[in-house]
């Protein structure tokens, strides 16, 4: 989205950019007997290579440890660095004598309410990149440069979707995500970017996009999150398109931090689908984005009267679809699906699918017809 940037900050005396300059790593021996002023360079670390760029005013907290304890306390407390040009400084200045260390952490971007690295606050609703700097780095009287490799702590969330014989505009306004283990709110400690849920609070997307045929191949829509599985817990994804709500279930899927995820989707008139085996793991910068030709597409019509049907098992690979069960419910396809009526009354299935070779239907009971002309 064009309002969605990668806020990644870095301090000090000296800039680095994807790999650091020489000579930052050599003792700088003090000018007399007095305390020396602590410097910090950095670079940032991701899955690929990202393009930084850094603003004047750009700032970040500082947390200077007194022995190498993200819960140590703090040589100075409330250190704020911002930069000036290509420079970066520390305010209050954190000094050291002969004889003494520091142990220096930092997260990016500056908040005043992070005052304590062991519990950032960390809150998708702001969608914003967090940085951290991992394990301390050590500086004493006679080295006091330290040089910060920074890390992201959350996951990139794209979409891609296509549209498939849909005869709606194909507005995307909204979406959430949900799921026992989705947290849109935690802390954060700074020494290994480790997030500890607090809120499952939904937090609501908003995006303004029209959906093509073809996808979209540059600009997806995409959001922070705090990382999850759903491997275990089930985790769905709440999509609001021309004013109608899709509620889709995620595809298995084991987030980590600093990397990006795009899921790819098809929209028809008879629901909204992931695509099984497009998810891409990526690196955090690229934008850049290619839809397949999706095949083997079918419909499958089937009137029934009773109180209960299980939908044949459609034969292929990485067969998906969309069961509309007629009357007001549907769901993804799974193989065998049964549903409950709460009347006897007749009832008109469509079972919309990918990749099907062909389909096994198990029971007949209550099955009055089967239109095969659209599959």
């Amino acid at each position: 989205m064009k309002h969605l940037k990668f806020t990644i900050l870095a301090l000090g005396l000296t800039m680095f950019y994807s790999c650091s300059s020489g000579g930052e790593d050599e003792p700088i021996p003090p000018a007399s007997g007095g305390d020396v002023t602590v410097t910090i360079s950095t670079e940032i670390l991701t899955k690929a290579n990202v393009t930084t760029a850094f603003a004047s005013g750009d700032a970040m907290n500082v947390f200077p440890k007194t022995y190498g304890k993200i819960d140590a306390p703090n040589r100075v407390d409330n250190v704020k660095a911002t930069l000036s040009g290509a420079n970066w400084s520390m305010s209050p200045e954190v000094k050291i004598s002969k004889g003494e260390n520091a142990f220096i952490y930092a997260v990016a971007p500056y908040n005043v309410a992070y005052t304590d690295a062991t519990a950032i606050p960390v809150d998708v609703s702001q969608q914003i990149d967090l940085l951290y700097s991992g394990s301390y780095v050590p500086v004493s009287y006679t080295t006091h440069n330290a040089k910060l490799v920074m890390k992201h702590a959350l996951s990139l969330v794209s979409f891609n979707i296509s549209k498939q014989g849909y005869s709606g505009a194909g507005n995307l306004s909204k979406m959430s995500i949900s799921g026992d283990n989705v947290y849109t709110k935690g802390t954060m400690k700074v020494d290994n970017g480790k997030i500890t849920g607090t809120s499952k609070d939904v937090f609501t997307f908003n995006v303004s996009k029209n959906i093509s045929e073809a996808g979209w191949s540059e600009d997806l829509p995409r959001m922070w999150q705090i990382p999850f599985s759903t491997k275990i817990n089930k985790v769905n994804i709440a999509i609001t398109i021309d004013n109608v709500t899709y509620n889709v279930e995620f595809p298995e899927v084991e987030m980590k931090s600093g990397y990006q995820y795009i899921f790819r989707m098809v929209l028809t008139d008879y629901g909204l689908e992931f695509i099984p085996g497009a998810v891409e793991t990526i690196s955090l910068n690229q934008e850049e984005d290619a839809m397949s030709a999706l095949n083997g597409y079918g419909v499958l019509t089937i009137t029934h009267v009773g109180s209960e049907l299980m939908i044949p098992a459609f034969t292929g690979d990485d067969v998906f679809g969309t069961i509309t069960w007629g009357d007001g419910a549907s769901s993804s396809y799974k193989p065998k699906a049964t549903h409950v009526y709460s009347g006897t009354s007749e009832k008109e299935v469509v079972i919309e699918s990918w990749n099907s070779t062909g389909f096994e239907l198990e029971k007949l009971t209550g099955i009055e017809t089967i239109d095969l002309t659209s599959y």
